[in-house]
């Protein structure tokens, strides 16, 4: 195991980080065997040559240049979601809870983008692999025996779950494929990603690695990021009247489209403020800069391990001022940007971040504009000035609350 040294200050990470196209993550993700079986060869834990070949074959569909020719199908997507909420779901009675009622629409949004719109039985097949590759992913963040390579000859239930789940991957992304060719879908990842394997450029454990990380593994992510933002609009009504009249506005001017692709209004700034407060995780992923690096007049040797303090970063900074700890949106419209980026740990820093980070924020923007404009969403009365709760059994911070949605009469709506 290599020493790893923490981060809490934006000058450092800005040394650190500076390069980090160039870094090498902790193979694994210093997990261990069972998380090099799962996603030991995906985009986002491989380095080098490796994956400079491999995230340019992926990112295509995900790069801020085509975020915009997704507008509409996520839309779609969101609309259809809510609709159901509202006519089958948990909106009937005025409650969402911000996870479990609404985890499955970035997962399906996402895979719109991978595979295109996929017919309702092949939904119903990804949906089915869901709680198989939750049961997975349970034993890699648990650790244990699994950890070791030798745990890979023993007849456990770790082991049983990692083979029905790779089968049955392995044979929907075929399907997907197949689909993909038949219906001329070529800018879907899922065709860019088998051709290259067909080309013989990247392996079968790159695509499924990948594929995997960019719908199962990153759910729990996107689910972070999106549903924090529901328990702070519902936490400050002001706030969410500004963000409603904003959304409306841009309604009215039917400029909705640029709205959702725009990095300076206040539903963008709502958004950073969250994941600003709740960052997805207390530490980022250890990796190691290829070059010595200088700071505070110490010499780090290359390939030493860095990970990122988020709390330290994020709140504790004094660049956020001194109402840090306050939820506040409208911070993110007043700080410079640039000088914001290394205050900030969201998506990663440097030329090396988060490759879905623009189809991320699209779902969250959309479903927001979507919710805000037909709901009012408030706190319950018992959770007014209290700690917030959050579900210990996940690895990414995840609230554990119901939020009360009082629907807003047509009238108020006149226009939008």
């Amino acid at each position: 195991m290599k020493p790893e040294i923490v981060l809490t200050k934006a000058e450092h990470v800005k040394i650190i980080f500076k390069d980090s196209d160039k870094h090498y993550k902790a193979v694994n993700n210093n997990s261990g065997y069972l998380m090099g079986q799962v996603l030991g060869k995906c985009v986002g834990l491989v380095s080098g040559q490796e994956w400079r070949h491999l995230r340019a074959v992926s990112e295509t569909a995900f790069s801020h240049n085509n975020v915009s020719g997704h507008v509409n199908l996520l839309q779609n997507r969101v609309k259809s979601y809510i609709r159901d909420l509202e006519e089958k779901g948990s909106l009937l009675g005025d409650l969402i809870d911000p996870v479990e009622d609404l985890k499955m629409l970035p997962f399906f949004a996402v895979a719109d983008v991978i595979y295109g719109k996929l017919p309702p039985d092949m939904e119903r097949g990804l949906r089915y692999l869901a709680p198989i590759h939750e049961r997975l992913f349970t034993h890699v963040i648990q650790g244990g025996l699994s950890r070791l390579e030798i745990s890979r000859f023993l007849p456990t239930e770790t082991n049983r779950t990692l083979r029905e789940f790779e089968t049955k991957w392995k044979a929907f992304n075929h399907m997907a494929y197949k689909r993909a060719c038949d219906l001329s879908l070529t800018e879907t990842p899922i065709f860019q990603l088998f051709d290259a394997l067909h080309e013989g450029t990247v392996s079968d454990e790159h695509v499924q690695h990948t594929l995997d990380e960019m719908l199962y593994a990153n759910l729990d992510v996107t689910m972070g990021g999106l549903s924090w933002n529901l328990v702070f609009l519902a936490s400050d009504q002001q706030v969410q009247r500004q963000l409603r009249e904003e959304i409306k506005k841009a309604r009215q001017d039917k400029t909705e489209h640029q709205y959702l692709l725009s990095a300076t209004s206040f539903l963008s700034a709502c958004i950073s403020e969250s994941s600003r407060l709740k960052p997805l995780a207390a530490f980022s992923v250890p990796q190691s800069a290829p070059t010595e690096r200088i700071i505070d007049g110490y010499v780090i040797p290359a390939g030493t391990n860095f990970v990122v303090d988020t709390y330290s970063l994020n709140i504790q900074n004094e660049f956020w001022g001194p109402d840090a700890q306050e939820y506040r949106p409208s911070r993110f419209q007043e700080v410079n940007s640039i000088e914001a980026r290394y205050n900030f740990w969201r998506f990663g820093f440097g030329p090396r971040q988060c490759m879905g980070r623009y189809v991320a924020d699209l779902v969250i923007r959309a479903l927001l504009v979507e919710l805000v404009v037909k709901w009012e969403l408030h706190l319950p009365k018992e959770l007014v000035g209290k700690k917030w709760g959050r579900d210990k059994k996940t690895w990414i911070t995840h609230p554990q609350m119901k939020l009360i949605c009082l629907p807003i009469l047509p009238d108020e709506n006149k226009g939008v």
